[in-house]
């Protein structure tokens, strides 16, 4: 198989999102049986094994026979080649982001007016990995924020939905803008009028992690402030979370 015919059998397999969870399935167990990979859709034997065929054929998935059983583990190292054209386009922007910095900082007149923004630190006694788990997991994602339908991919438009009150629908609409794996994520955060954005970037401190949130683009000082005391609390809730995760 040429180089380029590779290429374009792992797009075409990770562009399937029931191909996608059985690669997240397998990125969190050293391998996994057919039955078990089953039990997680709405689905037969037969499309699943359909679906790990593909991944298969792409370079992606490993099986091996253990008695009467089939067993699958993830090979990640085909996805490199994604990596490296999403990064060649991250780097295209960021280009593009400072030439509009340069060029609002040479013309104030297009500027504008000064929106508030929230930066927070805090330090988990957890590693990188489980923290990232916890910022991209869908369920792990419900248990400190809210239920939602996250998935870790660029341009995937998502929601966080909470208890509505007499002020608020209780509904976030967001769209994820970055991933960089187990080191940063951004994503839009836009509820109750504020149209924001939010920036985790994580550090690996001494076997525990540094997480930094950036939330920017609020309208006042009050939101912003609300905005603070809120990811403090789910920050608290966060901690207790990792703890349960470690044990």
């Amino acid at each position: 198989m040429s180089e380029r015919a590779w290429e374009r059998d792992v797009y075409d397999a990770i562009a399937d999102p029931s191909r996608r969870k059985i690669l997240r399935l397998l990125a969190d167990s050293p391998e996994l049986p057919l039955h078990v990979l089953t039990g997680q859709f709405p689905m037969g034997r037969t499309a699943v094994s359909k679906h790990l065929a593909i991944l298969k054929e792409a370079g992606l998935v490993i099986d091996r026979k253990v008695g009467r059983e089939t067993r699958y583990r993830l090979n990640a190292a085909p996805l490199r080649e994604v990596q490296d054209w999403v990064s060649y386009y991250r780097q295209f922007w960021s280009e593009k982001m400072m030439l509009l910095h340069q060029l609002l900082q040479e013309d104030p007149d297009l500027n504008t007016p000064a929106k508030l923004n929230v930066e927070l630190d805090f330090r988990f006694d957890s590693p990188v990995d489980n923290v990232w788990k916890a910022l991209t997991d869908p369920e792990w994602l419900a248990k400190w924020i809210m239920d939602n339908d996250f998935r870790p991919i660029v341009g995937y438009r998502f929601q966080f939905r909470g208890e509505p009150t007499p002020w608020w629908n209780g509904v976030v609409d967001c769209r994820v803008l970055e991933v960089e794996l187990s080191a940063k994520l951004s994503y839009t955060w836009a509820s109750a009028g504020e149209n924001t954005t939010v920036t985790w970037t994580l550090q690996s401190d001494d076997g525990g992690t540094v997480l930094h949130l950036q939330q920017i683009g609020f309208k006042g000082e009050a939101e912003a402030n609300g905005a603070a005391a809120g990811w403090r609390k789910m920050a608290d809730r966060l901690a207790e979370q990792l703890r349960h995760m470690q044990r």
